[in-house]
């Protein structure tokens, strides 16, 4: 078999464990950690005594100084993970994990992931059962909106905020022009569409700081991910966006994916010039409602509230984690106080 194709017969492994594992978890495909700044510098299937894939590893290297630590790649939100067969048991997956010890080294991290999901569990005790110690620092919460209960509420939103949002519409119009949005996946959106996201994130608040922010778009190799994800089809479907646009000027955008009934929303924001009429809540609750007729159960929206968000119906959910895996106690007691403070 020449490397090439190997890599083939690797990434197939890669995309059939995400398609067969939760669905929440499907986006987790090859290609998820295969394009950007960092792509793997080591990957491998682990497999059961028969020889059947049981989860697959793609490891990026972060220098600090003379070291070197292995960590999960892929994007940093929605969250990190590893795709893990279905059903597997965490004792099986442990002599798994025991045959590549060495692909892993002694300390290697996985984060961010939210806590309560089964296939991470799975992972931490096989991992456990394997020699490592499971270190843990706490992000934080994810805020998220139960869509399928607050669609059925004919409460929400309420009549007031019903009121506001026209109200809101209005004033838009008033100040630059008429109202339209566009949404699109990642499969039909287009060169112009991503220049209109970074134009607004350019006229944002986080374009404004003086790092240049934390941009999706206006980022260049940032852009160049999100565009080489597209590479493969099913990763294309799942990304969504959308663009309002007032008049000629593009106002706010929604940016994220969807797996499964969960809607991960990566990044929204909108151009300050507008802030007093609130563009991002008009298009933000136009999304929700387009989501919701499409069935989307659950709207994950990244950690923390910044007030926005639980005014919108948005409530704590789980505990965002970073975790660091550690073969041998001394080491482990070493490096608990440093890695398990809080950010």
């Amino acid at each position: 078999m020449t490397h090439n194709e190997q890599r083939v017969g690797e990434a197939a492994i890669f995309d059939a464990l995400a398609k067969s594992g939760p669905a929440d978890r499907a986006f987790l495909r090859h290609r998820w950690f295969a394009v950007g700044n960092a792509p793997p510098a080591t990957s491998f299937v682990a497999t059961d005594d028969a020889g059947s894939p049981c989860a697959a590893f793609a490891l990026v290297e972060r220098r600090k100084g003379p070291f070197v630590l292995r960590e999960v790649g892929g994007c940093y939100w929605p969250f990190r993970g590893v795709p893990v067969a279905p059903r597997i048991a965490a004792s099986d997956l442990s002599r798994a994990l025991a045959r590549h010890k060495n692909d892993l080294g002694r300390v290697w991290r996985l984060g961010p992931v939210e806590t309560g999901d089964a296939s991470l569990e799975t992972l931490i005790r096989a991992s456990r059962m394997a020699g490592w110690q499971v270190l843990s620092r706490p992000l934080g919460k994810v805020f998220e909106l139960d869509l399928a209960a607050l669609a059925a509420d004919d409460g929400w939103p309420s009549t007031k905020t019903r009121r506001k949002n026209r109200w809101r519409k209005r004033r838009l119009e008033v100040a630059g022009g008429p109202l339209r949005t566009v949404f699109f996946s990642g499969a039909d959106w287009s060169a112009d569409h991503r220049d209109a996201m970074a134009r607004i994130e350019a006229a944002s608040w986080l374009g404004k700081l003086g790092d240049g922010g934390d941009t999706k778009f206006r980022d260049p190799a940032m852009r160049r991910y999100w565009e080489d994800l597209c590479d493969d089809r099913v990763l294309a479907e799942m990304l969504f966006g959308s663009v309002m646009w007032i008049g000629d000027v593009p106002a706010a955008f929604t940016f994220g994916i969807q797996a499964g009934g969960v809607r991960y929303y990566i990044a929204n924001n909108y151009d300050e010039r507008f802030t007093q009429f609130g563009p991002g809540r008009v298009l933000l609750y136009e999304d929700f409602a387009r989501a919701a007729a499409h069935g989307t159960e659950r709207i994950s929206w990244g950690l923390g509230d910044a007030g926005y968000k639980s005014e919108m119906g948005a409530k704590a959910g789980p505990d965002m984690v970073d975790l660091l895996f550690v073969r041998g106690a001394l080491l482990a007691a070493a490096l608990r106080p440093w890695w398990e403070r809080p950010v």
